[in-house]
């Protein structure tokens, strides 16, 4: 029996007949339609199904889901938080991760580095000295249970202190007496200057030398301008401001340890009179260097430090926050000089406690969340209001925080720091979520409405049910191809991600529907909406609480105004206007990551690198070549070479090279390096004698590792692997920092050296990130989008509608994109991860909408009409309670939030307009026709109402868009079946047609 035929006909009432209307019906349609049917109808029955088991026994279904939170929240027990930079934010295949590991293992580092910047009209001024005296002596002070400055600290030979202290001390008092004198004053500088400057190491012989050096004191290496006077109070509280300028422009080399010095590196924003002279300065640096005890580490005795990566043993770790706390102590501090500082160990606990810090906001977001869901949820009367189901919607979510946590910990899946955002998603998702299936029990039409409670329930989750699949299943796809990339950050937090959609998505579904049928049990029992157990009687609601502003605004008003023709026109201009101007904003969107960015700006972490990009803007990223075991004495022509290249490279602005002092220190006496006549025994022996030289003494315990112990009386051992430091100028944008890594790791392998030879900056692990993160973010979006589109076109089951779903949410981003460039965001990782999750977000807005279209039948601007007035309270709500969420982070000083909120900011913005506003628009002017199960636009009263009992839909005919209409869906066997289902089986298609039981064609 041919589908239009079944419009016509009339009492038919058999079994068979009634089936094989349905059967035709099905083969009139096309593939995709068939599709459709058999999807839609098979989803809505098993969600009647198990909305009405939840509603007979919702109390089993609440133990079963506090079960099994409990069950999955067990794997808390393996939870570990990664903060390491370089296991979250650079592939673990990385040139970088690759050194790093070959220097953990050859050439492990054994010292920390820590850097205050003193910043002052005139750094070149005795206040200013003086207050750096007073912080040098509070952390040489500094101490703790286990351990003092003097047992962390790195220590080198004192040589000017054992060989000229005593004059130099001497001829300071001469100064002193003569500080009137300033030609006399300059005189006796620079004798004093020539004679510390004289080399013993090539006067004395080997063995009066070594002697003498072993006898020298060992000082903490501890650098700064103060080294001009060797820390001596005496004698800077004593210094003129003439005798301030004349020293720091005379000295070259450091009263304390006896090698050259530049003391200009320590300044910044230095002025200069026409001589050239240094004359003032704006800053001034002062370093503080410890050493880690490698043998506590061995034993087990260590702290992971997130900053760095290093492990450091337990006892130096907490010597520097005594460090932290001397420098940072203002109590003595004069107003007019300000410190910053950089301990090595500050960037990992300002991270971590800036994220815990931050948590609090989630906290805050719950709390207006559940006000705001208990005013739309709840009417103003004491019966209708309902708390406790708003708080049962928000336990949901921590539920499904609980099950994520818990499933990905279980699978030693790292918990990352962009992770801790996880609860705001899901916070916003899980709210959308409660209210569509709020919002489908509204929308039960007057014949669902006369069933019991279960079956109403039940019709109520068939409704709602496929809407929330189709936003679940493309935002846990979404994250699950997220988990595919090479950025380690990014897998563990898609990895959360997609665990946390699917429990959020179960709790919603079950543990919410089962408190909301006992609450409606307790509503329709007249009972208190705080106190359960008080039964209000002869209770009638007040006439203001009956009115539902949200949904009044969305039928009259909203609905009616959209569809005009001008509005039509005017959102169509509005939207390829914004597409327009965000696409300019997106074009110059920039990639860049900094670590930098991590620390809260009122940090005074986030200060001192301020400072120092301002003071210091030429002092760029510093780095080191590794050279690994080979034969160094025939590699010296490539080395000498190399040192050339670096020196030239317009990337590279400093180079502290071991080679290059060596080089200078023999070809002053007299010998050429390299010499093609020498042995390599004579180069092993010259090296032992440059390295304990005042020259060489300085690479001596940083620079190099020997198969054997280095003695200044012997030749030097093998050496099993040594660094040569440099630093980048200061580099501008992603793409020259990029650049330039390329650049110096081209200029070593362009030397061919027989052996191994590498490159490493801590910068370089953010550099090779943005060196992929571009590519990797589009792999990642397109990849998304299509699993995105599949899943939509399965579930939605129509290529028109799963287009401009797709065209939608495409838009977002496009428009997102734009607003990040505007609001000064860049493409780096944490963005990265926002906008992966951005997809998965904005596509719920707009298939809420089109899936709602596809069950509406009319023409198109009566099927959008009431799709705008049927699921957008719903859409808007989860949208506008997804924003309350995360409003809070705005105050966060988390790179992480404040990334997070601003995205969000427009994801929710721009998705609420597509969904609500374009996406209406554009299905009014093209949409598709609806399922075959469609309901009609106006429903007609049950008692006038014709019907076809074969297909159990109306039998009437398309009104104005011509083309003939599905069958409406129809409860006519109610009143001579009871519960069970009809069963055709000759036919093959099941028909759910008991009391209570969805409407369904297949």
């Amino acid at each position: 029996m041919a589908g239009n035929e079944c419009q016509t006909m009339m009492g038919i009432r058999t079994d068979s007949d009634k089936m094989n209307c349905v059967e035709n019906e099905v083969k009139s349609q096309n593939v995709l339609s068939r599709i459709s049917l058999y999807i839609i109808n098979g989803l809505e029955h098993a969600f009647y199904t198990y909305g009405a088991a939840i509603a007979l026994r919702p109390a089993v279904f609440i133990i079963f889901c506090v079960i099994m939170t409990a069950g999955f929240s067990a794997g808390l027990l393996n939870f570990t938080v990664e903060e390491r930079p370089f296991k979250l934010w650079i592939p673990q295949d990385s040139d970088f991760i690759n050194v790093m590991e070959w220097q953990k293992k050859n050439f492990p580092s054994e010292f920390r580095i820590h850097v205050s910047i003193y910043e002052a009209e005139n750094v070149l001024d005795k206040s200013v000295l003086m207050e750096m005296l007073r912080v040098h002596e509070a952390v040489a002070s500094a101490s703790t249970a286990d351990a003092t400055w003097d047992m962390v600290c790195a220590k080198m030979p004192s040589i000017v202190n054992s060989f000229f202290g005593r004059k130099k001390r001497s001829l300071n008092r001469d100064i002193i007496s003569e500080q009137n004198t300033h030609d006399a004053s300059s005189r006796v500088k620079r004798e004093d200057k020539e004679d510390a400057w004289y080399d013993w190491s090539t006067v004395l012989d080997t063995e009066t030398y070594c002697s003498l050096l072993k006898a020298m004191e060992q000082k903490c290496m501890e650098h700064s301008i103060l080294e001009v006077w060797g820390y001596d109070e005496g004698v800077i509280s004593n210094l003129t401001p003439d005798q301030i300028i004349e020293d720091i422009n005379t000295a070259e080399t450091s009263a304390v340890f006896g090698f050259p010095t530049n003391f200009s590196q320590f300044l910044g924003k230095v002025e200069k009179d026409s001589e050239g002279r240094l004359v003032k300065a704006g800053a001034s640096r002062q370093v503080w260097i410890t050493h880690i005890n490698l043998t506590a580490v061995d034993d087990g005795d260590f702290v992971d430090d997130g900053g760095t990566g290093m492990e450091v043993d337990t006892v130096s770790f907490n010597w520097e926050k005594q460090l932290i706390k001397a420098v940072l102590n203002k109590s003595e501090r004069p107003d007019n000089i300000s410190v910053y500082l950089m301990a090595s160990s500050s960037f990992g606990m300002i991270s971590e406690d800036t994220i815990v810090g931050d948590i609090q906001y989630l906290g805050v977001g719950f709390l207006v969340v559940f006000i705001y869901i208990q005013i739309m949820l709840g009417k103003f009367n004491m019966v209708e209001q309902r708390p406790l189901l708003s708080l049962m919607g928000l336990v949901c979510v921590g539920m499904s925080i609980f099950v994520s946590y818990g499933i990905c910990s279980m699978f030693n899946v790292p918990f990352g720091p962009v992770n801790n955002v996880l609860p705001f998603l899901l916070l916003g998702l899980g709210i959308d979520d409660m209210f569509v299936i709020m919002q489908a029990w509204n929308n039960l039409n007057q014949r669902e409405k006369k069933h019991k409670l279960t079956e109403r329930i039940g019709f109520a989750v068939k409704n709602a049910g496929v809407s929330i699949t189709v936003t679940s299943v493309t935002d846990f796809a979404a994250f699950a191809i997220g988990s595919g990339t090479v950025l380690p950050a990014l897998r563990s937090f898609c990895l959360y991600a997609a665990v946390g959609i699917a429990a959020v998505y179960f709790f919603q579904a079950t543990f919410f529907v089962a408190w909301f049928s006992l609450d409606q049990r307790r509503l329709e029992d007249k009972r208190h909406g705080y106190i359960w157990c008080w039964k209000l009687k002869n209770w009638t609601p007040n006439q203001c609480s009956q009115k539902d502003l949200c949904q009044t605004f969305f039928s009259d008003i909203y609905a009616k105004f959209l569809f005009k023709l001008p509005v039509k026109i005017l959102v169509l201009f509005i939207t390829v206007g914004l597409l327009a101007v965000s696409g300019w904003g997106l074009s110059n969107l920039r990639q860049e990551f900094n670590p930098i960015w991590f620390l809260p700006q009122s940090s005074y972490l986030f200060q001192f690198f301020m400072k120092q990009q301002y003071y210091y803007p030429s002092s760029g990223e510093m780095g080191y070549i590794y050279f690994g075991k080979m034969n160094y004495f025939d590699e010296l022509p490539k080395i000498d070479e190399l040192m050339i290249q670096m020196k030239e490279s317009e990337y590279i602005s400093e180079v502290d090279s071991w080679y290059l002092k060596y080089k200078s220190y023999w070809e002053q006496q007299g010998y050429s390096v390299p010499d093609p006549d020498e042995t390599e025994m004579e180069f092993l022996d010259k090296l032992g004698m440059f390295l304990h030289s005042p020259s060489g003494s300085k690479f001596r315990v940083r620079n190099f590792r020997f198969d054997g112990t280095l003695n200044c009386t012997t030749a030097a051992p093998p050496i099993l692997a040594s660094s040569v430091e440099y630093r980048h100028r200061y580099l501008s944008g992603s793409r020259e920092k990029i650049q330039a890594m390329d650049n110096l790791k081209y200029i070593i392998q362009s030397m061919k050296f027989n052996g191994y030879v590498q490159p490493f900056s801590i910068a370089y692990s953010g550099w090779e990130t943005d060196k992929i993160i571009e590519n990797e973010l589009y792999q990642n979006m397109g990849l998304a989008m299509m699993v995105v589109f599949i899943v939509t076109l399965i579930l939605i089951a129509n290529l028109s509608t799963s287009v401009m779903v797709l065209v939608c949410v495409m838009m977002t981003l496009v428009d997102m994109g734009g607003l990040m460039h505007w609001w000064g965001l860049t493409i780096d990782t944490v963005s990265c991860i926002d906008i992966v999750l951005a997809i998965g977000l904005c596509v719920d807005y707009a298939a809420h909408i089109g899936h709602t279209f596809m069950t509406k039948r009319g023409t198109r601007d009566e099927r959008a009409r009431l799709t705008v007035a049927t699921i957008g309270p719903a859409v808007l709500n989860g949208g506008f309670s997804t924003f309350l969420a995360f409003i809070f982070l705005a105050n966060s000083d988390s790179h992480v939030f404040i990334t997070f909120f601003k995205i969000f900011f427009g994801v929710v913005l721009y998705g609420l307009f597509h969904g609500l506003v374009f996406l209406p628009v554009l299905l009014s002017l093209i949409g598709p026709a609806p399922y075959p199960c469609a309901q009609d636009v106006e429903v007609k009263s049950e008692e006038t109402e014709e019907m076809c009992p074969e297909s159990q839909q109306p039998c009437q005919q398309q009104g104005r868009e011509g083309a003939r209409q599905p069958i409406k869906l129809v409860d006519i066997l109610n009143e001579t079946v009871n519960d069970g289902l009809l069963d055709d089986k000759s036919s093959g298609v099941n028909t759910t047609v008991a009391n209570g039981k969805p409407e369904v064609c297949v």
